[in-house]
């Protein structure tokens, strides 16, 4: 085991599953489970963690980000799994403090599966609603490169598929490298 607390960090790109299978692992290894938007949603009271990243920006919300899983961390339960927002790569006193705490986790998927996915629910306000494409592309570059840097672990899903066998396959890079 590694000498770390038990927390785990699920990160990865806008719906690359990380709420999902954090659930799923928590569940699965009888720890707990919380997500960052929910502890975030605590401290800004009525306003939708979207909503408030629209209207006081990026700073803000990275400041009321990191100070609300700080907050948590604290406290926390040392068996938990804990999935972070698609943007904490850009975080970094956020990353920093993660690594010193326990084990991140990348869930990785390929750029090409990704965008169509995030597209669903129309355009989000970090891409440029001019360059769609190009604009996906260096955030994922550049988020991918940083959440491989601070990674425990990176698992590489590959496309969309069945969840019991995703779980699965992300339980067992978690067992071959002592995590859990």
């Amino acid at each position: 085991m590694q000498d770390r607390r038990g927390i785990l960090f699920f990160t990865g790109i806008k719906h690359s599953g990380k709420t999902t299978f954090a659930k799923r692992i928590a569940s699965r290894l009888g720890f707990e489970f919380k997500d960052a938007d929910d502890l975030i949603s605590a401290h800004i009271g009525d306003m939708s963690v979207r909503e408030f990243y629209r209207q006081k920006g990026k700073e803000a919300f990275m400041e009321v980000e990191k100070e609300s899983v700080s907050s948590f961390l604290s406290s926390a339960p040392s068996s938990l799994v804990l999935s972070l927002g698609g943007g904490a790569s850009d975080n970094t006193p956020l990353m920093e403090e993660m690594k010193g705490k326990g084990t991140i986790i990348y869930l990785r998927r390929e750029k090409e599966d990704m965008l169509p996915v995030i597209l669903r629910n129309g355009v989000p306000a970090f891409l440029d609603k001019d360059d769609i494409q190009g604009s996906f592309s260096a955030l994922y570059e550049r988020r991918d490169g940083i959440y491989r840097r601070y990674a425990d672990l990176i698992v590489d899903l590959g496309p969309y598929g069945d969840k019991d066998q995703t779980e699965n396959l992300i339980y067992r890079a978690l067992k071959e490298k002592n995590y859990v």
